[in-house]
Formats: C-alpha cells, sequence, structure tokens
C-alpha cells in the first residue's frame, strides 16, 4: 500500500468523517447560521444541497447547504456565486461551521486507493488474516464513505455466508464486501463487519 505524508483534518462532530484538510482552511473570520465559521477552498465526503439565493451578511449569494455524507449532519454551505463584483472572488469555497467539526490531527486511515476518499480507521481492523478476490484483506469494524451493494448468498473459504459488496462511495471502486450473515455458528462474529481488500485500500497519516 502507498503512504501518504501526515496531515491534520477537519471531521464531523458527529461521526468523525474528514470534511477538510487544515492546509485548504482560508479564514476564521466567518459567521454561519449558528455562530462562528470557517471558510475552506475545498471539501470532501459531503453531499450538496439544492442551489438557493440567500441574503447573507455581506450580500446576496447563491449558495447550496452542505452536509456529511456518512450521517447527514448540515456542516453549513458552499459559496457557489456572488452578486456582488468586490465578493466575486469567493465563489465555489465551502463554509462550516465551528460547532459542527472538530480537529483531528493525524489520525490513521485508510483511503481508497483509487480516488484517496477516507473509507476506514486503523483502529477499526479486527483483523488482517483475511483473503478477498484479489489477495490478502483486512477484517474491519466498520467502514465510511463507501456503497452498500445488493445482498447475495456467496460461498467462501469459511463457508456460506450472505454478502453484500461494498464500493467507494466518491469513484465506485469495489473494495470488497459488508458480511450481512453467517451460517456458521462459528462465523457470526463476522455479521456487520467489512472487508476492505489491501490491494483497493492505501494508508493514510501514518
Amino acid at each position: 500500500m502507498a503512504e501518504l505524508s501526515d496531515q491534520p483534518l477537519f471531521s464531523c462532530r458527529n461521526c468523525q468523517n474528514p470534511l477538510a484538510l487544515r492546509s485548504d482552511l482560508l479564514s476564521k473570520n466567518f459567521w454561519g447560521k449558528s455562530g462562528p465559521a470557517y471558510l475552506f477552498s475545498h471539501a470532501m465526503n459531503i453531499s450538496v444541497g439544492q442551489k438557493e439565493d440567500r441574503q447573507l451578511m455581506t450580500g446576496l449569494y447563491t449558495i447550496a447547504d452542505i452536509y456529511c455524507c456518512n450521517c447527514g449532519e448540515n456542516q453549513s454551505l458552499i459559496l457557489q456565486s456572488c452578486h456582488r463584483e468586490s465578493e466575486s472572488d469567493w465563489s465555489d469555497f465551502w463554509v462550516f461551521i465551528i460547532s459542527s467539526f472538530e480537529l483531528v490531527v493525524g489520525p490513521r486511515l485508510y483511503s481508497c486507493c483509487n480516488c484517496r476518499n477516507h473509507v476506514s480507521l486503523h483502529d477499526d481492523i479486527i483483523s488482517k488474516a483475511f483473503q478477498g478476490r484479489n489477495g490478502r484483506a483486512f477484517l474491519f469494524s466498520h467502514a465510511m464513505n463507501i456503497v452498500i451493494g445488493p445482498r447475495e448468498d456467496r460461498h467462501l473459504m469459511t463457508g456460506l455466508h450472505t454478502v453484500a459488496d461494498i464500493y467507494c462511495a466518491d469513484c465506485h471502486e469495489v473494495l470488497g464486501w459488508k458480511y450481512e450473515r453467517a451460517y456458521e455458528a462459528t462465523q457470526k462474529y463476522k455479521e456487520g463487519k467489512f472487508i476492505l481488500e489491501k490491494s483497493k485500500i492505501v494508508k493514510e497519516n501514518w
């Protein structure tokens, strides 16, 4: 697995989903709907709501609310266009409410090998002694920023299981699968857990 450099992150306070890099912080002198806010040049792992014109403290903007894609928590808004020429350079910047996120310095993460979307925490590894379709795989208690496919019964090395393939929520790369049901009593501990293939993830902040 490739290794990326250490980078402090701002994460959702509700679910710890990474939302922005500290290096993308532009200003701390902003105000959100419920208090002080920060302005960022980029954001990640968020979903964007519908555009609307809204009167803010510095003028009229076309904005869209933004939400954590993992838990749905409203994080604030994206400034998509400004109706005042003096503020037009703020377009496509991201404003986060301070109370909705927290700075996480150096969490050890695993990211999608294709797009670097964060998909799991190192602390959630249960076992590294698993086998995926393409070689070695890890068993995790949790995964984030993924899409779960349809369930199917599959004969694996340890018996019959009901599983669902999991995909990166950003680029849709197949990363592994989720154990929905185990039919052998000795395999019940896998239910609700996630397999991520070693070849499909990269280390981050190690």
